[in-house]
């Protein structure tokens, strides 16, 4: 009967055959393994009888490969240089961390990151989706959505952001659209509508209807599919209507209370405050488009 290839003891026992095979020697491979010689020719048996075929003939003090065994040792030599390779490659590879909130990165950072790795071959960016204060022991860069009048010490700023109402295009819309039928769409709670509409000087009644949905990037499909007027933050807004998926409902964006900033645990890691150094340079070119003659900035 055939080993299973699943099952972790013939794995382990391919390992030892290797070793063997390579150094024709059980007690080399003992060695490299670090246990002992009985304990590799049991494994090598072992193997030999579950596939019914003589690996080694073994003599006083050698051993030597049988044809079966010459044959499953160059299969095995191949598997363990790519392996080899594999791990290298790896091993050598620097991770960086980044921990960011699902809006930045699915609107702003994801699309961009990439082109930072293709300047740093042997870099990898992971990104690490957070909601709510980052695990400073977790990330080595950290983009947080924070109070703007009170900061963390070490926090940089990216973004000063905008809120404006958008809605589907096409949508038929009353210049006072909070008296219109089409609900808001809120983001957790209701308190980013609120600020908009008390900057606005509209009703604060408009934020009591409409549901409530627990992912950002969902609120906007949602009034991207008609569902209501949802609120969005620019800069990152502008791909929809970049895409004609959103419009403005509102001609008046309202400066919001919170914005991105980013905190870098650099340490020794050089590659750690070059990626800070991009982040900054990148949202520096982040100009908000003004080519829509709806929209006011204030």
């Amino acid at each position: 009967m055939l080993p299973n290839a699943k099952d972790p003891s013939y794995l382990g026992a391919l390992v030892y055959f290797h070793h063997a095979a390579e150094s024709l020697s059980f007690s080399r491979a003992a060695q490299v393994l670090n246990v002992t010689p009985s304990a590799v020719s049991h494994r090598i048996t072992a193997l030999e009888n579950a596939l019914g075929i003589r690996l080694f003939e073994r003599r006083v003090r050698e051993v030597r490969l049988t044809q079966d065994g010459a044959e499953l040792a160059r299969a095995t030599e191949v598997i363990w240089n790519e392996l080899k390779e594999i791990t290298g490659k790896l091993t050598a590879q620097e991770v960086l961390r980044v921990s960011v909130g699902p809006y930045l990165s699915s609107q702003w950072l994801l699309p961009r990151i990439g082109a930072f790795e293709a300047q740093h071959p042997g870099l990898r960016v992971d990104l690490i989706h957070t909601i709510g204060p980052p695990d400073a022991g977790l990330a080595d860069v950290s983009i947080i959505w924070a109070e703007l009048d009170s900061p963390a010490s070490d926090a940089e700023l990216l973004f000063d952001t905008k809120a404006v109402p958008v809605a589907a295009p096409g949508v038929q819309l009353p210049d006072a659209f909070w008296n219109g039928h089409l609900p808001p769409i809120h983001y957790r709670d209701r308190s980013t509508w609120r600020h908009w509409l008390a900057a606005a000087g509209a009703p604060a009644e408009f934020a009591d209807r409409g549901e409530v949905l627990e992912e950002p990037h969902i609120v906007l499909e949602a009034a991207a599919y008609g569902r209501g007027i949802a609120i969005g933050f620019l800069p990152f807004i502008r791909k929809f209507f970049e895409q004609g998926r959103l419009v403005p409902a509102s001609p008046q964006t309202v400066r919001s209370s919170r914005g991105y900033s980013m905190i870098s645990n650099a340490g020794d890691r050089p590659m750690v405050g070059k990626f800070s150094k991009w982040v900054c340079e990148e949202a520096g070119r982040e100009v908000v488009s003004a080519g829509n003659p709806r929209l006011t900035f204030d």
